[in-house]
């Protein structure tokens, strides 16, 4: 059965061939480096990386295994992710379980995504 063919690294200008499609090792980490400087700004990542929000988002899950947007059309799927309602660039709290609201990764990077485009994040 024939391999499939070498293909360059999708960083351009870059001469490393590679067996599979994608970026080299040194391209992928400088692309993951990018990602997280314009993803987070540092205070962000501090807060997510907090005991506060660690014990918050373990303690909200522990009451709120469901993602509440699926049980909303009546499917039972668990949630991975403690969502600010109202985001906290817009003002939301932090650490108020009013503000929070359990989402599988799934509809989290669906509503993070259309916050993202209409600028209400």
């Amino acid at each position: 059965m024939p391999r499939k063919a070498p293909t360059p690294c999708r960083h351009s200008g870059c001469p490393e061939v590679l067996q599979v499609p994608g970026f080299c090792d040194r391209h992928r980490a400088a692309l993951h480096r990018d990602y997280d400087r314009t993803r987070r700004h540092e205070p962000e990542r501090a807060f997510y990386k907090s005991a506060a929000w660690q014990q918050t988002r373990a303690a909200f899950l522990r009451v709120n295994p469901l993602c509440v947007l699926c049980k909303a059309k009546d499917l039972l799927v668990a949630a991975q992710a403690v969502d600010h309602i109202k985001p906290i660039k817009a003002g939301g709290e932090r650490l108020d379980w009013c503000n929070l609201q359990a989402l599988c990764l799934s509809c989290h990077n669906r509503k993070t995504t259309r916050e993202w485009r209409t600028g209400h994040a």
